[in-house]
């Protein structure tokens, strides 16, 4: 008990030192302001920038403003000191020049000496009393009855000094002494009853707790006669006293009264005192012992009556008590709040009985009622609806019947007032969420009640409650309709209620398979809306309620079955008027929206949505053979009638794509591993239907979106490689099944030939799109670049019949030696002639090298095959071939000079060196070294006349055809 009132009268001690410090340095900062210049600055602030001068003719110090510069001035002021530039000559011009921001200095000495005294020794009283009586039972020195009554007459005795003080108050001459008396004279009664009752027991429960009640009441009584510390020691004093007269056989209807009025008590004299904090600390003790109350779980019902009207008090009634002047922001919300949780509690903890209900539901009318005149409850009122939701959810077993009027009671009173205030106007976005969620929420609560999972059940009950609950939104939301407010603004949060409920009934009348119909049609609806007034949340809305349908659709029907026909793997029956209706259902919602949403992303992606669900409703009765086609076919003519529909035909070209991406990626790892030097085969490539039925609709497909989105370079350039490579799939795989190569023996002998063929009709192709078809430029260059590479990497690198094992054809000349090396030659020409500006010069220099290139190493296989047929590798190389080698690059450089020399192309001349002194190297550090004697002799004999042959050749054709007018 002793520590109780310490505590308290520390705090007493430690909040009124703060108000004082805070005071004190309030009037420090005044007292350092320098009111000077106030006068002046206030009547004439202009002064501060017009010169002062003295009249001739006013007396000695009058001021007035400066005469224009032709008036006569007898007297001027000295100049002003200059200063420097303010950044800011208002804000400048208002600062007093010696306001100190500085924080106050505390000093010590007035602290301790002056004002700490008076409260310690009011603290010293108290202490020194309690531990008089404490003393003096150690000792023995005093019974208990005296050690009592000596008690109430020292705490008489220090409220009989606090009342001279008072009285006497000019000679005391400071309100802390009465203070302080008074609320140590409190304290020693408090501390009187606890030992008459709790340690000595003169007193029954019953009489030291209406002492206590007493003292606590005197306490709040003398506070308006002694001042704030007496008004805490009745706030400590009041809440405890249950505690210090505690006994097992508690009245709970008498503490619930006694805390009511105690509540009460202190609300009223915090009004009157006009200290906010003291009223939102009784109602926090309240609530404080409601807590306590509620976890005595009593089963008694009458002290559960109790309980709930004491919350009820505190929640509803208690806080209107403290009044606009003297409440703590939020404080009527808080209470409310806390109020209605602490009854939700009691409510389940009585096990959900029909009389803690009514009490809950007491509570909620109570606030629903002072929420009409009193803005600031509405947030409880609607935190009642709110938590009474989730004890309908959490009500184990409910009765049918009492779930049902409970129900209906707190619809209507929580749907009630919002109702109301939006048809009268005054409404906020809070009644209008408490309307519409409150009614999604008893809906729902009533659907996981009485709804049976799992089961095509009719229930029309369920259904009627669902569709009532609806129509107290559609009021609420057909009124914000009609009027054009700033709450009409959320119009999208009424309309998705009425939607939900609406959909809940629809759930509980049809049958599982037809749920996707009512949904849809519901999306519907909205749209409509949208369509009448273009709204951003309640374009959401509309978004959500049709993926809501599109989900509805997946979790119902035999969707399994049904999606297994899109992929062209059926399994199952399924019932096909039910799949096509489900799936056309479904689609409509999307295609409203597609031609309903103002916004482009959206737009784009209701279209494919659309297209994507038509899609598996058209699978349902296409074969899946056709599926690829349709979708190719759907999306040509979306680009031919709809070419800014982009989400259409992206749509449906995706899904011709789908179709054929596992056969074209299966191509392309096989022509990865080509391209790593594993032939392949016939087997490893399409077959001719997956060919013609999965990848060539897409391939078309590209090819005619290339031509028709022409003019968006990005979109025509990624439509273009697209079809490129998906014909080339195509093409290819038709090629290999033209040759049949399904080992390695024939790879070796129809390799190059297969090989040679693709590269003319790759190269051909695209030299006839250049030549004949300006238009599909990009895609010739493109061809003839793939025909080249595809030669420069299989034919002269990978497979070249000089290093590997492949046959070239038994005839000379006339083999595949020639049509090979002739069209990348004549490839290589063409490309380098469509070079253009100035990169044009540079290409051609090396086309031609690589036009030379290709002449050397087609004369070098043509010697290999006269000496070893078809197969270039069957037989080693003798020194004869090696030395005919060495002669047939002499005569190529010869005949590169005759070609340059012919048509002043100096690229062929340099050319022609180039292989020559190669040539010559060759000879002299190769061929002649294996030579010995008179051989050797003639070797370089003969080299040496041809070599001064070549050069007065060489000097021959050079003269005059240095410059180079194809170069210029």
């Amino acid at each position: 008990m002793e520590w109780l009132i310490i505590i308290g009268l520390s705090v007493i001690v430690a909040i009124m030192f703060t108000r004082l410090q805070a005071l004190e340095a309030r009037m420090q900062r005044i007292e350092r302001f320098d009111y000077s210049d106030l006068p002046e600055l206030i009547d004439e602030p202009q002064k501060l920038e017009e010169p002062r001068t003295i009249a001739p003719e006013e007396p000695r110090g009058t001021i007035t403003r400066s005469a224009p510069l032709e008036a006569p001035i007898s007297e001027e002021l000295p100049p002003p000191v200059e200063r420097e530039a303010d950044p800011d000559p208002v804000a400048s011009w208002r600062k007093p020049s010696n306001f100190d921001f500085n924080l106050p200095k505390i000093d010590f000495e007035d602290i301790l000496g002056r004002k700490l005294p008076i409260w310690a020794g009011g603290i010293a009283l108290a202490v020194g009393g309690i531990f008089l009586v404490r003393y003096s039972i150690e000792a023995g020195l005093l019974g208990p009855q005296v050690r009592v009554a000596l008690s109430f007459v020292f705490g008489l005795l220090l409220l009989a000094g606090a009342e001279a003080a008072y009285r006497f108050e000019e000679r005391v001459n400071d309100s802390r002494v009465r203070q302080a008396l008074a609320g140590a004279g409190i304290a020693t009664l408090y501390a009187a009853f606890y030992l008459a009752g709790a340690q000595y027991g003169l007193i029954g429960p019953g009489v030291a707790f209406g002492g206590l009640a007493l003292v606590t009441a005197g306490a709040l009584a003398l506070s308006f006669r002694f001042g704030l510390p007496t008004a805490v020691l009745g706030l400590v004093g009041g809440f405890a006293t249950p505690m210090l007269v505690a006994s097992e056989d508690a009245n709970l209807p008498v503490l619930a009264f006694y805390l009511a009025l105690l509540t009460a008590g202190l609300a009223l004299t915090a009004r009157r005192l006009g200290y906010r904090w003291l009223g939102a600390s009784a109602l926090a003790g309240g609530f404080g012992w409601g807590v306590l109350m509620l976890l005595g779980q009593s089963s008694e019902p009458s002290d559960q009556l109790a309980i709930g009207l004491y919350l009820l008090a505190l929640g509803a009634a208690l806080p209107l008590i403290l009044g606009r002047e003297t409440e703590l922001p939020f404080m009527r919300i808080v209470a409310g709040t806390i109020a209605t949780v602490q009854l939700a509690a009691l409510v389940a903890l009585a096990e959900f009985s029909i009389l803690t209900w009514g009490l809950y539901l007491l509570l909620a009318a109570a606030l629903a009622i002072l929420s009409w005149g009193e803005n600031r409850l509405r947030v409880a009122n609607a935190m009642a609806l709110g938590l009474g939701v989730v004890l309908l959810f959490i009500w184990p077993d409910a009765p049918p019947a009492e779930f049902a009027r409970v129900t209906q009671v707190l619809a209507l009173i929580g749907l009630g007032l919002p109702l109301m205030l939006v048809w009268r106007n005054h409404a906020t976005p809070l009644e209008l969420a408490q309307l519409s969620l409150g009614a999604v929420g008893l809906g729902w609560a009533n659907h996981a009640r009485f709804a049976i999972p799992f089961t095509d059940a009719f229930q029309p009950w369920l259904a009627t409650t669902l569709i009532l609950l609806a129509a107290v939104v559609a009021l609420g939301a057909g009124r914000l309709w009609m009027k054009d407010s700033t709450l009409s603004r959320l119009i999208a949060l009424p309309v998705a209620a009425v939607a939900i409920l609406t959909y809940g009934a629809t759930h509980a009348l049809l049958p599982e398979w037809s749920e996707v119909i009512g949904a849809a049609a519901i999306a519907l609806v909205i749209v409509e809306l949208l369509r009448r007034r273009h709204d951003v949340p309640l374009a959401g809305t509309a978004w959500g309620f049709a993926a809501l349908a599109l989900f509805t659709l997946i979790g119902t029907g035999a969707t399994g079955r049904e999606l297994s026909y899109a992929v062209g793997d059926p399994y199952g029956e399924r019932d096909l008027l039910q799949a096509i209706a489900r799936w056309s259902a479904a689609a409509l919602p999307f295609a409203a929206l597609a031609f309903i949403d103002w916004r482009g992303v959206p737009l784009r992606i209701a279209e494919a949505i659309f297209i994507a669900i038509a899609y598996v409703a058209l699978s349902q009765f296409v074969p899946a053979e056709l599926l690829a086609w349709s979708c190719a076919i759907a999306a040509t003519a979306a680009l031919w009638f709809l070419p800014m529909r982009t989400g259409l035909w992206a749509t449906s070209l995706g899904l011709a794509f789908l179709w054929g991406l596992f056969r074209m990626g299966e191509w392309a790892v096989h022509a990865l591993s080509a391209a790593g030097g594993m032939p392949i085969f016939a087997s490893d490539v399409l077959e001719t239907d997956e060919a013609l039925l999965y990848v060539l609709p897409f391939a078309g497909a590209c090819i005619f979106a290339t031509w028709r989105i022409a003019g968006r370079p990005k979109l025509e350039r990624a439509f273009a490689i697209l079809a490129a490579f998906s014909a080339t799939v195509v093409v290819h795989s038709l090629w290999k099944q033209l040759f049949s190569i399904d080992g390695l023996d024939t790879f070796t002998q129809l390799g190059l030939a297969e090989r040679t063929l693709w590269q003319i009709l790759l190269i051909g192709s695209g030299i006839a799109m250049l030549r004949f078809a300006a238009v599909s430029r990009m895609l010739g260059i493109g061809l003839l670049i793939a025909g080249l590479a595809h030669f420069a990497w299989f034919t002269l690198i990978l497979h070249n019949p000089l290093w590997s094992e492949q046959a070239v054809g038994v005839l000379p000349i006339l083999n595949w030696l020639a049509p090979a090396y002739l069209v990348a030659g004549f490839g290589t020409w063409w490309l380098s002639c469509q070079s253009e500006g100035a990169m044009r010069m540079r290409v051609r220099q090396l086309g031609d090298a690589a036009i030379m290139g290709l002449i050397l190493l087609w004369a070098l296989s043509e010697l290999r095959h006269a000496f070893s047929g078809s197969v270039l590798i069957s037989t080693s190389m003798s020194q004869t071939e090696d030395l005919l080698r060495s002669l047939t690059g002499i005569v190529l450089a010869i005949g590169f000079l005759l070609w340059g020399s012919r048509k002043d192309q100096r690229r062929w001349r340099i050319g022609s060196l180039v292989l020559m002194v190669l040539a010559v190297l060759k000879v002299f550090l190769l061929d002649t070294a294996g030579l010995e004697d008179l051989l050797r002799v003639v070797s370089f004999i003969a080299l040496g006349f041809s070599l001064i042959g070549i050069g007065w050749f060489y000097s021959k054709q050079l003269t005059g055809r240095n410059a180079d007018p194809a170069e210029s």
